[in-house]
């Protein structure tokens, strides 16, 4: 027994192994030696073969890839390098998770060591490994979930909640780019950039920036789509704080991702560089979209399905906030972009129609505006009254704005008739 961590210390090096034969071996073998002698483990040889071997397998893998491609490698030697490195992550963290399950009553305490491992390939700037580990992270919740105490839940959803943050697309090279063309002036060494070099170096630079946006884009839609899957898993065990911390984590991706929509500069700088950055206007529309349908879903279940005692009036706030929030973004993108509040609120004139781009956006948009005057719809008839003075004018400017389709009128019409109609007629 003592001698086994130095044995699974060298098949773990040989996991990395060039030679497919050999790599699969030695992670089959380390695996099974540690599945078959595991339950003789106590939880601080656990930890050291965890920290010392297991962890280090993916140390070595970080370090292979280079997700900026900064390394000279030939293109075909490159593609063979990263699909064995791909497959052995993958193959790797489905035995970390599986050993972890199967071995939980022991080691249970290194939670939150597996947890920051799956995240830390979560945040990679670097696609396939992000889903690597997100898939993972499934996985992990799908064999585990049912065994987690109140308090595992908590470092999972907080978990993340930390990769949800950490992963959102970042626009401020393209929002700086003023900046950067100003690049060809002296540097300290007194020498300047040639024209075709400062061309090269701001091409560079941004094809990389574009290339990390679109990442980032890519994972964070499949992480709210895993916090989705997870949720639907537990969602009758899950603690009504622990969902709100869910909430929390996907509302934090809708509201950058709104941001970057709702900023006109940045869109019309995309739009100029379009064959370049091949990005769909606006760029995170689907995100967007995704993320607060998402949001909506958990906190009309919260209201809708649950007692929630204390936390009632809270997360109804959430939901009646959430709502208002989703409404103004999308009047805001339905009037065009001339009018000021002042016209919105107080003036009549004749408007310009809307774009055909403008139409399609409004038309992707009609099926959250739809979900959303349901959720309203969904409260209770207390509440909604409460609420009414509130939401009284963002429907008013729901009637008088132009639509992309014909579902937003139809739902608001129901909604008038079901739920507004009839309070009016008991207030007179």
């Amino acid at each position: 027994m003592c001698s086994l961590p130095l044995f699974s210390q060298g098949l773990s090096e040989l996991s990395f192994d060039p030679r497919p034969e050999i790599r699969k071996s030695a992670l089959q073998v380390l695996f099974d030696t540690l599945r078959n002698y595991g339950q003789h483990f106590s939880l601080p040889l656990w930890e050291k073969v965890f920290e010392s071997i297991l962890f280090r397998i993916f140390d070595d893998a970080r370090r292979a890839i280079d997700p900026t491609g900064g390394h000279e490698i030939n293109g075909d030697e490159e593609l063979d390098q990263d699909a064995w490195l791909y497959e052995t992550c993958t193959l790797a963290l489905q035995l970390v998770v599986d050993l972890f399950v199967n071995f939980y009553d022991t080691v249970n305490p290194l939670l939150k060591k597996v947890l920051m491992l799956l995240v830390s390939f979560i945040k990679r700037p670097h696609q396939r490994l992000a889903g690597i580990g997100i898939a993972a992270f499934v996985r992990l919740m799908s064999n585990a979930g049912k065994l987690f105490s109140e308090d595992k839940w908590f470092e999972v959803v907080s978990s993340l909640k930390e990769a949800a943050k950490e992963t959102l697309p970042d626009f401020s090279f393209m929002r700086n780019e003023e900046d950067f063309n100003r690049m060809n002036q002296y540097e300290s060494t007194g020498t300047s950039i040639p024209d075709d070099d400062l061309d090269n170096l701001r091409r560079h630079h941004l094809l990389a920036a574009i290339s990390d946006i679109k990442c980032r884009a890519a994972v964070q839609l499949l992480l709210i789509q895993a916090v989705m899957e997870i949720y639907n898993m537990y969602r009758a065990e899950l603690l009504v704080e622990n969902i709100v911390i869910f909430f929390d984590a996907v509302h934090t991706v809708a509201l950058h991702a709104h941001k970057i929509n709702s900023d006109a500069a940045l869109r019309s700088k995309l739009q100029e560089l379009g064959s370049i950055t091949q990005m769909q206007d606006p760029p995170l529309l689907r995100l967007e979209k995704e993320s607060y349908q998402i949001c909506l879903i958990f906190l009309q279940n919260l209201v809708v399905n649950r007692p929630l005692g204390s936390k009632e009036s809270e997360v109804e706030s959430y939901l009646v906030n959430l709502c208002q929030e989703i409404l103004q973004s999308y009047i805001e993108n339905a009037y065009s972009k001339q009018m000021s509040d002042s016209f919105l609120d107080k003036q009549l004139h004749w408007r310009i129609p809307l774009g055909s781009g403008r139409q399609r956006e409004l038309a992707a948009r009609a099926p959250l505006i739809v979900a959303t005057l349901e959720a309203m719809c969904s409260l209770e008839d207390s509440s909604f009254v409460k609420n009414l003075p509130s939401f009284f004018p963002l429907l008013s400017r729901l009637i008088s704005c132009e639509h992309g389709s014909n579902e937003v009128q139809i739902a608001l019409s129901d909604m008038l008739s079901s739920s507004v109609g009839p309070v009016l007629l008991w207030s007179c």
